[in-house]
């Protein structure tokens, strides 16, 4: 009696079971699926190459690397991938001398259907919650994903969630035209020449929404707007090979470019914010000439090298393709961030990061801001930053030799197509620019001796020529730096004490002029670099070549660095501290301060406003000096270090550092 009792608890026991759990003919169809693990919420993904382990990701529902279907192959299955590139075959489960390590499941390039041992499951499914286990074959494994998130076939309970998956139908639906989406199949320019804007290429609309002025480079289109979703938005469109301005020299283009951040001082700074749509970038049928720009940060940089006018980052879209019914399709869009590694660096001198995927038509919120920034591991030394928010993500970076770098600008648009068609769609576009002055880094005013690092002998005007001579001292071995009259650029005129400025020529010669300063002329400004060990080189504009005492006792400009084109800088001027000769800055004293303390303006005019931030940016003083010096007292400033600015009527900003202790 208590032995049939038993059978027939076990017989009811296996009948329920039986009713929640099935094998084999249990799938829901044979349409392509994504695996997403229970206990992990990750998607199987198939791996790079044959024999190498497949993944765990979280990636997008459209990424091909994620679906799979399942083929029938005897009693059993085979769990295909749909990938077209790496492991595009069936899954096999080693044993414990695999390929991937003991019984980690990895990629083939095999066909189904295939009945090989190591290549068929079991397929069990839970009726209750409806979720799947894959057995290998009737070893008694499953796929199971372990703790480190390497996928293998283990003994495992099938309460075990980490050996249970949930079977995601993959359901494919058309990709949508945008209502304001240029489908026409025509990428050539009107024969008629309506878009070609020969006079100018600063086209545009009045009253266009869009922030900056327009360059419009392409013979395609104009710039136009739309009305889309409760938006106006800027049309940019562009086709392969219709830059009617540059000819084959340059990419087409239709972009807004914005007034630089001249300045270098900490705290300058562009900033552009906007929204952006993309409804198809250029296709060249590879890597490097896929893509289209959506934006670009630029500024130019002491030390030549490269384009006059230099991209520092672009922000660059590259097409993502559908499968099924929108094969061949723009579907969505990798954006990267094509990147500097040096100042003036082409090719090799660039690296290309990817930053996220973006769906076609989606509306994406884009911030860029480049500037200038203090060095936290140095407060000497400053960092050249290009800071990007993507769709709420940051992508921040800081540009190589930030000491180079002479202004921060940036421009937006549709940019680049080296086949087919490029449609970009802004909206929301706001932009701001501080400009700080960098006085700290400026050369002093006054006369200079100029003694050669290597040498240890004077650059000396003589008559017409520039020679060196063996001691510092007579008004011929004088010299000072004038600002140059060239908008844009931190250039100097060399002037002499009792002749003129220096011209450098073509060859390598260096001429001594009567040319009084300021003057713009291409062969008479410099570029001044700090070496950061005391001493100055000077370049001839940014032509990459620096005043420099020959080993023949000459003086030319010559593209070597040695220490025959470093120069010490020693004042003529007695009795006054070097520091005190700055073209503008602003002292205080003392400094650190308790109390009390005074702010003095040095060669800054027209000074509207003095205000003091502290470390959190809030404001917590402002005050109009009456002159030069301001008397700050009782002020109750706690203990920390503060920021004080002094706002010119130029629309300058000078700053300097002060601590209470």
């Amino acid at each position: 009696m208590k032995k049939n009792t038993i059978n027939s608890i076990l017989f009811f026991v296996f009948m329920l079971c039986s009713l929640c759990i099935t094998a084999q003919g249990a799938l829901p169809s044979d349409d392509t699926f994504r695996l997403r693990n229970v206990a992990t919420g990750q998607f199987l993904t198939t791996a790079a190459g044959s024999t190498q382990p497949v993944t765990m990701t979280n990636l997008a529902e459209e990424d091909i690397s994620t679906h799979w279907t399942f083929v029938v192959s005897g009693a059993y299955y085979n769990i295909d991938s749909k990938s077209e590139t790496g492991g595009t075959g069936i899954l096999r489960t080693p044993g414990a001398s695999g390929p991937g390590g003991p019984y980690v499941v990895v990629s083939t390039l095999k066909a189904p259907p295939a009945p090989d041992n190591d290549k068929t499951w079991t397929i069990y499914h839970n009726n209750t919650n409806d979720t799947y286990r894959f057995e290998s074959r009737t070893a008694g494994r499953f796929m199971y994903v372990e703790v480190d998130g390497t996928v293998t076939h283990a003994v495992a309970a099938d309460t075990d969630d980490r050996s249970n998956w949930e079977l995601i139908p993959y359901i494919q639906t058309p990709v949508v035209i945008a209502p304001d989406e240029d489908t026409s199949t025509d990428l050539s320019c009107p024969a008629s020449g309506e878009f070609e804007n020969n006079s100018t290429r600063n086209v545009d609309i009045p009253n266009s929404v869009n922030v900056g002025t327009a360059d419009d480079r392409t013979c395609y289109s104009d710039y136009s707007e739309s009305d889309v979703n409760g938006k106006t938005w800027g049309v940019y469109n562009i086709t392969d090979g219709s830059n009617h301005w540059d000819g084959s020299s340059l990419q087409p283009r239709i972009e807004r470019s914005l007034p630089r951040s001249g300045e270098t001082g900490v705290g300058s700074y562009a900033r552009f914010m906007g929204t952006f749509r993309i409804l198809e970038v250029g296709d060249a049928g590879s890597f490097s000439q896929n893509g289209s720009y959506i934006a670009q940060a630029k500024g130019k940089h002491t030390g030549g090298g490269g384009s006059p006018d230099p991209a520092i980052c672009l922000y660059r879209a590259h097409p993502v393709y559908g499968i099924g019914i929108n094969a061949d399709k723009q579907v969505a869009f990798d954006i990267y961030a094509e990147r500097i590694l040096e100042r003036g660096g082409e090719g090799s001198g660039r690296e290309v990061v990817f930053l996220k995927r973006v769906d076609k038509n989606a509306e994406i919120d884009f911030e860029l801001e480049v500037g200038f920034r203090e060095d936290p591991n140095d407060t000497t030394k400053k960092i050249h930053y290009c800071d990007a928010v993507i769709g709420g993500e940051a992508f921040n970076w800081n540009i190589p030799d930030p000491e180079r770098g002479l202004e921060s600008g940036i421009r937006y648009g549709a940019y680049r197509v080296k086949g087919g068609r490029a449609q970009m769609r802004w909206a929301n576009t706001t932009y701001q620019k501080v400009e700080i002055v960098d006085s700290g880094d400026d050369i002093p005013s006054g006369f200079y001796k100029l003694k050669n690092v290597a040498t240890g002998k004077y650059l000396m005007s003589s008559g017409s020529t520039i020679i060196a001579g063996d001691t510092g001292e007579g008004a011929d071995k004088e010299w000072q730096f004038v600002p140059a009259q060239a908008t844009g650029f931190n250039y100097y005129n060399i002037d002499s004490q009792v002749r003129g400025i220096i011209r450098f020529t073509g060859v390598s010669d260096l001429i001594s002029t009567n040319f009084t300063p300021p003057r713009a002329d291409n062969d008479k400004m410099w570029t001044i670099i700090d070496n950061g060990d005391g001493s100055y080189s000077f370049e001839t504009r940014n032509l990459g070549k620096y005043l420099y005492h020959a080993a023949d006792n000459t003086m030319i400009h010559s593209a070597n660095t040695d220490d025959r084109s470093k120069w010490i800088l020693e004042s003529t001027t007695l009795g006054v501290d070097d520091r005190d000769l700055k073209t503008a800055s602003i002292k205080i004293y003392p400094n650190p301060a308790q109390d009390e303390f005074t702010i003095a303006l040095q060669n800054i005019n027209g000074i509207k406003s003095i205000e003091i931030y502290n470390i959190l940016g809030k404001r917590v003083y402002q005050n109009i000096p009456k002159g030069n010096v301001l008397e700050v007292e009782n002020a109750g400033f706690k203990t920390g270090v503060y920021l004080i600015k002094a706002f010119s009527d130029d629309n300058k900003v000078f700053h300097s550092k002060l601590v209470i202790k």
